[in-house]
Order: structure tokens, then C-alpha cells, then sequence
């Protein structure tokens, strides 16, 4: 490793100026000549709160692997001046004196003046963790800084993982970057320049000391003509050796330094991570940097054709297929329950397929570059052994891109049509002859994950309250209903959007809220069956809305008048 720039040592046997050459070169020098098209970096250590001897090393090897970047250290960084600044393109601060004499007093009235008019013509300051932790009165070095330590304020619980979204899709640092877990210190509610912009997020759990909602992780902002950046991971180098750090800090230092990312270009990162997987006649998936985002399977020996998995664009699973206590639950799937007295939801144990045979045929698939997908089929309903269908349905799915959020969509219209008299029934509900707990769900159903813990319900008037619930089930009639929990300690959730034409607007819910099953469906036949005459339609139209978060009813209000209009 070269030699380090210092600025510490003996100052009763050498004089300030001999120090600064003998630490920067000459005073009237530039320092060592520049590799072409290299990237100057000064980094700023030698005093930290946190254990400064491992991550500045760590931050030099990062940035100098590949040959982008020159990385000098100083270790004093209040005895700057403007000539021993001129020769490079960014600040890259792991400084802090923080506990320590925090008066911006510290360093002399020149140095804080080079410092800042160094970002102000035009280059670069980067911060990590808690570089910027210093000097809370001197308002500057805040604006400059972006993020900060807020006493009485800000905290952070233990060292555990967490995930980390993308809020700004075009900002060059984080332009087709993926959503990532890391293992780290999370800041809770740091004070902020007015202005900054939060390119990227980590969710912070209430269970380990965090606020339950998503903390600024990285932000960007001016300073006069220059760049800042802040990246408050990173609090050792266990943490600085995630990948997706890494690519932050590359990114970060050279957009600070240049005001561009060579490799950000959003149109070919996007081409790059995200891809379709086409099974022609079993599967289409749409995956990205943490796997499949979506899947739809329709092998023709399925019993019914569904999506699973439905993940977060940072990889957690939201659906299950298969589940051992009703196997016949397939993550998202549309299925009747009982047609003319057949089962078309439940396994016979005796033949190992359910009573009622759902099949289907024309099934078009197209897949956009855009990651948008059409998904059409016909499908034909019938019982065991019979080969007259007595309903029929034309469906179609049109699947959203991921926004820059993570959202999306899958919107489902299925055209029903009786060849003969149909009666759609359900079990019957509490109250019913017959009547069953369990009773009333039949239609376009979501079976959650296991692993999902704090469920909630939510729908356009509110949460669904514990009073409402009748053994862990609730029945209520809505335009809309949000499904959310958390998964792998962050929340998610899907809500699905009843369509202002269907019939019985709004939909009954069917919603199980237990340890043991996470499960929701617009029960369209929840309070009574449906008869269809010979040569009657019925049309079904729902939006199913896949996100990161939880939803309030106000947001869930928001995206149902959207979809209704």
C-alpha cells in the first residue's frame, strides 16, 4: 500500500509549514501527478467515535480496486488550506468529534473556510455514517453535510439486518440499483438540510429499537456548485463489506466528484439485472436482482393456474403455494368453490383432484421490454368425467413494471359465461343452516406466507378492529382491502380493488387474521349464492397491487379511485 498522507506528528520539533510539505509536498506543488481520468479522493480520518483504524482502510480498498479512484489519507483534517485541496476532486469524510470538543472552534477559521469554498466551486464531499457527526454549531458544515446526529433525538437500536429500498430510481448514484439487506447500525430521525433528497431508505423495525418506518440511508444535495452526498450506513467494516454498500459508495464518490456515473446509465442497468424466464407452456417469470419478482404457472396438469411466488423487489416471498394445512391453496388463483353442487376448490382425497375440473386452452403471453406482461386465456369448468363445459371464462391479467417504489400491479378481468343453468355456492356462513365458521369464500383468493407476523387489515374506512372479527374471520362489505404484515422484520403487503361494475359492489371480504393463516379473498358469493341462466355473462374485474410498506386507508382510498376511474 502507498504511503499515507498525514498531517499529525511532532509540532515542538517542526514547524506547521515544514509538516504540511513534508505531509501534502510542497507548498507550491499539486501533489502526485494525477492517473488519466482518475478520480482524486481525500480522505478524512485519524478521529472518529466509531473504530476509524479499520474502516478508513477499508474505504481506501474499495475505492482503489478497479483503478477509478487515488485515495490520499489525512488525519488532520483542520489544518487544511486551499493549495493542499486544489489537487483533488473529493472529500470523503470518516471524521467526526463527536464527544469530543465539538465547537467548530476546533479547527481555525481558514481551515473551515477552505474546507467549505472547496464544495462550493464545484467539487465534491462525501460523508459516511457518522462522519458527519461534528460541529452543531456551525450551521455550514450542516448544510454541507447533509445528515446529522440530533441529540435528544436521533438514535439506533443494535447491530442486526435490515433492507434497504431505492427511493430515486434516476438520481445517478442509485440509477438501476436493487433493493439490498444489510447487516448494520440504522439512525433513527438524524436532522436534515432542508432540501436534501433521500435517494435510498432502511426500514426500521420496531422491535429493534426503531421508529417502524423507513429511514433516510442515502441523500443527496448542493453546495454552492458543488455535489454532496451522505451515506449513514456503513458503521464498521463488517457492514462496508456488503455489496450493496459498495456500490453506493463507488457510485456515491464519483457522482460528488464528477456530477456523473459512468456506470448508471438506468436503461441499461434495468436491461442488465431485470429479465423474463419462459417456460413455454408451464411458466413465465419476471426476474430481477433478487430473484423472481413474480411468477405465473399454468402447466396443464395444475388443477388451476396461479402466481407464486409474489415477492418485495428486495427479494422477501409475500405468497405461499401448497401450504400443508389446505394444500389446495396456490398463492394469488381464482377458483370457485362449488358449481352446481361440485367442488372446484378442494382435493378429492379418494382421486387426488378436486370434483369440479377447471381446464384451460388459447393461452397468449406477452412479455414487454418495458417488463410489462399480458397474460389471456380461456378457461372451461366442468365436472369429473363430463367433457361439456357448463361455464366458461375468458381471462386476462395485464401485469404493471415495478415502480420506483417497488409497487405493482396485476390487473384481472374474467368474462364468465353459463352454457347452462349455474348456481355458484359457498359453505354457508355462521347463522346459515349449515352454517360453518370457515364459511364464505369463493372467488380470486391470496394465501400469505407463513412467516408473515403483525397482520392487519385495512380497508377505505380504516382497520379492521378485533371487535369486528368473529373467530379470526372478517366479513364486511368494501370497495378495497390492504393485507399487510411484516415479512423478514420489514413490513409488505397486497391489497386487492374491487371494480365499481361488479356485481354486488361492494364486494363482501372473506379476511382470516391468525398465527395460523394469512388469507383474503373479495368474496363476491360471502352472504348469498349466484344463479346464472343459460347464456348469461358475468364479468369480474379486480386489481391486486403488490407493495412494500404498510397502507393506510387513505392510501388505500387513493389507489382504489385511481383504478375505479
Amino acid at each position: 500500500m502507498k504511503p499515507r498522507v498525514r498531517l499529525a506528528g511532532s509540532w515542538a520539533l517542526l514547524g506547521l509549514t515544514a509538516v504540511l510539505e513534508l505531509a501534502l509536498g510542497p507548498a507550491c506543488g499539486t501533489g502526485p501527478v494525477r492517473k488519466s481520468e482518475s478520480i482524486r479522493v481525500l480522505l478524512l480520518s485519524g478521529q472518529n467515535n466509531h473504530d476509524w483504524t479499520s474502516t478508513t482502510p477499508r474505504l481506501e480498498v474499495i475505492l482503489e480496486r478497479g483503478g477509478r479512484f487515488e485515495v490520499d489519507i489525512v488525519e488532520s483534517p483542520g489544518l487544511l488550506t486551499p493549495a493542499k485541496l486544489e489537487p483533488y476532486d473529493v472529500i470523503l469524510s470518516n471524521w467526526n468529534n463527536f464527544g469530543l470538543e465539538a465547537s467548530s472552534s476546533a479547527w481555525p477559521a481558514a481551515a473551515r473556510s477552505a474546507y467549505l469554498d472547496f464544495v462550493r466551486r464545484g467539487k465534491g464531499h462525501v460523508v459516511v455514517h457518522a462522519g458527519s457527526a461534528s460541529f452543531p454549531d456551525w450551521d455550514d458544515y450542516l448544510r454541507l453535510t447533509l445528515a446529522t446526529w440530533k441529540a435528544g433525538r436521533s438514535s439506533h437500536g443494535p447491530i442486526h439486518e435490515f433492507p434497504v429500498r431505492i427511493d430515486d430510481l434516476d438520481h445517478p448514484v442509485t440509477a438501476g440499483l436493487a433493493p439490498f439487506t444489510i447487516k448494520d447500525e440504522l439512525w433513527n430521525k438524524p436532522g436534515t438540510a432542508e432540501g436534501v433528497q433521500v435517494l435510498a431508505s432502511s426500514f426500521s423495525a420496531a422491535e429493534k429499537e426503531g421508529t417502524g418506518e423507513w429511514e433516510p440511508a442515502v441523500l443527496a444535495g448542493r453546495f454552492g456548485k458543488g455535489r454532496s452526498l451522505t451515506i449513514l450506513l456503513g458503521h464498521d467494516a463488517a457492514a462496508m463489506d456488503d455489496p450493496g454498500f459498495q456500490a453506493l459508495l463507488r457510485r456515491g464518490v464519483e457522482w460528488a466528484a464528477t456530477g456523473r456515473v459512468r456506470s448508471s446509465s438506468p436503461a441499461a442497468a434495468i436491461a442488465k439485472e431485470w429479465h423474463w424466464e419462459n417456460e413455454e407452456g408451464t411458466s413465465l417469470a419476471l426476474v430481477g436482482p433478487a430473484g423472481p419478482l413474480w411468477q405465473f404457472r399454468y402447466d396443464a396438469d395444475l388443477d388451476t393456474p396461479y402466481f407464486h411466488p409474489l415477492r418485495t423487489s428486495d427479494g422477501r416471498t409475500l405468497t405461499w403455494d401448497r401450504p400443508p394445512d389446505h394444500i389446495w391453496h396456490h398463492g394469488l388463483w381464482f377458483s370457485w368453490k362449488f358449481i352446481n353442487g361440485f367442488n372446484y376448490w378442494e382435493i378429492d382425497p379418494k382421486t387426488g383432484r378436486p370434483a369440479g375440473r377447471t381446464s384451460w386452452a388459447n393461452v397468449k403471453i406477452t412479455a414487454g421490454d418495458d417488463r410489462t406482461a399480458r397474460i389471456s386465456m380461456d378457461l372451461a369448468y366442468r365436472p369429473a368425467g363430463e367433457e361439456a363445459a357448463v361455464l366458461t371464462e375468458r381471462r386476462t391479467i395485464d401485469v404493471s413494471a415495478p415502480d420506483a417504489e417497488g409497487l405493482y400491479s396485476m390487473d384481472w378481468t374474467c368474462v364468465f359465461n353459463a352454457a347452462r343453468e349455474v348456481v355458484l355456492d359457498r359453505t354457508p356462513i355462521p347463522g346459515e343452516p349449515g352454517g360453518q365458521s370457515w364459511g364464505g369464500y369463493a372467488g380470486l383468493s391470496l394465501r400469505l406466507t407463513g412467516d408473515m407476523t403483525g397482520r392487519q387489515a385495512v380497508t377505505i374506512d380504516g382497520p379492521v378492529a378485533e371487535g369486528e372479527m368473529r373467530e379470526e374471520r372478517y366479513r364486511g362489505r368494501h370497495e378495497a382491502l390492504d393485507y399487510s404484515g411484516l415479512v423478514n422484520g420489514a413490513p409488505a403487503g397486497v391489497a386487492i380493488l374491487d371494480h365499481p361494475g361488479n356485481p354486488r359492489f361492494p364486494t363482501p371480504w372473506y379476511v382470516i387474521l391468525s398465527s395460523e393463516m394469512s388469507f383474503f379473498s373479495p368474496a363476491l358469493l360471502c352472504f348469498e349464492p349466484m344463479k346464472l341462466r343459460p347464456g348469461a355473462g358475468l364479468t369480474l374485474r379486480y386489481r391486486v397491487i403488490v407493495h412494500p410498506g404498510r397502507w393506510d386507508a387513505a392510501r388505500l382510498d387513493a389507489e382504489y379511485r385511481r383504478f375505479a376511474r
